[in-house]
């Protein structure tokens, strides 16, 4: 008994309708604009962090050579937050980029390129932030971008999504093809995988936009305010503590009004940096945050479950002689 292609027509035409070309620039398109969104926040946030944690390193070790006068306990604290949330930032923004604007990152030849990114940049991104020299230097560390360059070449020129499901697609769409001829079931089953597997990988695709557009910008926009602002009242404290200290150096009296102006003003300051510290490191905030990251994937993760069920469903039903 031959075995009929049940609807196989519908099936090679929805095969026929996935243009991987198209869907390859497609991918490299949404990149380019994603760069080219993200650049201005990037430069003007790459010379306001390096110019700020500079001044602010130079007002805290200035006047060594008399009393410094200490800052309360939660101010110190909320500056070490506010520090650890950047650092959790940059991470993110680097890492999501360097992955999700890729579309290669779950295909298995990709993997020597992923493991070298996780050994080169995984580490103590803080302290790489602080010890940079130039606002080129900054960006560079925020988004990969040396790294980003070479494998971005690569997505220009590529025919297929280099995901996983897009090649296994591949895969069997070539076998398929080979044995269009035939009447055997397996036939039939690759077609099947092979419509299947490109819908998960389209749908990938989909996935990694949302994450770059949505994740991405918002934690790229928060360092270019929340960040800088809360870094300008923070250089504010110390450039009036580091003023405050050298007057009262000259001064012994205590009641001299120059000097309590000075540190009313010290205590204003700081009083307003506390302010902004906690307002930045609402955990709300970061949360909402990773819930955007959480459902695009679970998104995906959830649709490509329901066409694997229907797949393996399908793949039941086949008789064989």
């Amino acid at each position: 008994m031959s075995f009929k292609f049940p609807s196989l027509k519908s099936i090679q035409d929805t095969i026929a309708s996935y243009d991987f070309e198209s869907i390859s620039k497609q991918t490299g398109k949404t990149y380019e604009e994603f760069s080219k969104t993200i650049q201005p926040f990037t430069h003007k946030t790459s010379e306001m962090l390096t110019t700020q944690l500079n001044q602010i390193q130079q007002f805290a070790n200035a006047n060594q050579n008399i009393e410094v006068s200490e800052l309360p306990k939660d101010y110190l604290e909320l500056e070490e937050n506010c520090d650890l949330l950047l650092n959790l930032y940059t991470e993110l923004i680097h890492f999501t980029n360097d992955t999700f604007a890729k579309v290669s990152y779950d295909y298995p030849p990709a993997n020597g390129s992923l493991n070298k990114f996780r050994e080169n940049v995984l580490g103590n991104k803080f302290n790489q932030l602080k010890s940079v020299s130039s606002p080129q230097e900054l960006e560079n560390l925020l988004l990969g971008k040396d790294e980003k360059k070479e494998e971005t070449a690569e997505v220009q020129v590529v025919q297929v999504p280099k995901t996983l499901y897009g090649q296994l697609s591949k895969i069997c769409e070539k076998y398929q093809t080979e044995m269009k001829n035939s009447d055997s079931p397996l036939n039939f089953a690759l077609l099947q995988v092979s419509s299947t597997y490109l819908e998960i990988a389209q749908s990938r695709l989909d996935m990694d936009k949302k994450i770059t557009n949505d994740l991405n910008l918002k934690l790229v926009e928060a360092l270019n305010k929340e960040f800088i602002k809360v870094n300008e009242l923070r250089k504010k404290v110390y450039s009036i503590r580091s003023e405050f200290d050298l007057k009262r150096s000259k001064i012994n009296d205590e009641e001299n009004d120059e000097l309590i102006k000075i540190e009313d003003e010290l205590v204003s300051a700081t009083e307003v940096a506390v302010t902004e510290m906690k307002q930045l490191i609402q955990p709300s905030k970061s949360v909402n945050l990773l819930k955007v990251f959480v459902a695009a994937q679970k998104e995906w993760f959830e649709l490509s479950a329901k066409k694997l069920d229907s797949l393996l469903t399908s793949l039941d039903k086949i008789k064989f002689d």
